[in-house]
């Protein structure tokens, strides 16, 4: 059977609880050949897509970046489920272009996605960063009423979460963020930060 619909935002309005629900979130809920049990279907929503337009400058040079994560919250101490956790997995390793090193090891990175697109606005190829999908989840309905804030797992402030949404830091580490060609990653500690968001066995 369908899981309940249990997301929920307060009305601007009048200040009550309403479940945060599109006409075709709905309709795919209460639908019984879109049944996640007897049809083995997980159909989920993408929260966010952030995406920075970013000139680093190096050596004298300068170059033209874009850096892109999709990102899932939970609101209300939410968590996410079993299915959940193994699409956001999956997703994560299709889209994540990070380029390996001796000393950087993606252990969560399956194949070589581009490390150029087109961009539709540009009408050129530029060089995309994808950082892959992260979770942030508040105690509250957000940032201005959250006793707790995380970001994969780890406890983080207002100031950490805007500068993480900027990309001033990595997604991943959490460390100011290095867009120099040929990074490598400086202690064995950093390394271990990097793991799926998405085993809470790995916390």
């Amino acid at each position: 059977m369908t899981r309940p619909f249990h997301q929920v935002i307060d009305c601007p309005y009048c200040g009550k609880e309403i479940t945060q629900e599109t006409a075709f979130s709905r309709w795919t809920r209460n639908n019984p050949r879109l049944d996640s049990s007897a049809e083995g279907l997980s159909i989920m929503d993408v929260d966010y897509i952030i995406h920075r337009y970013k000139t680093h400058s190096e050596r004298g040079q300068s170059r033209d970046l874009q850096l892109v994560m999709l990102l899932e919250v939970k609101t209300r101490g939410g968590k996410l489920t079993p299915a959940q956790r193994d699409t956001l997995h999956m997703a994560n390793q299709i889209v994540r272009n990070r380029r390996q090193t001796p000393t950087k090891l993606l252990r969560w990175q399956v194949g070589n996605p581009p490390l150029t697109v087109v961009s539709l606005i540009r009408q050129k190829r530029i060089a995309l960063r994808n950082y892959g999908v992260h979770v942030l989840c508040f105690s509250g309905a957000g940032p201005d009423d959250s006793v707790r804030i995380e970001w994969d797992n780890h406890e983080i402030d207002v100031a950490t979460l805007e500068s993480l949404l900027r990309f001033d830091l990595d997604p991943d580490t959490r460390q100011p963020l290095d867009l120099r060609r040929h990074h490598l990653l400086r202690s064995s500690r950093q390394l271990s930060l990097w793991r799926s968001p998405y085993d809470e066995n790995k916390r």
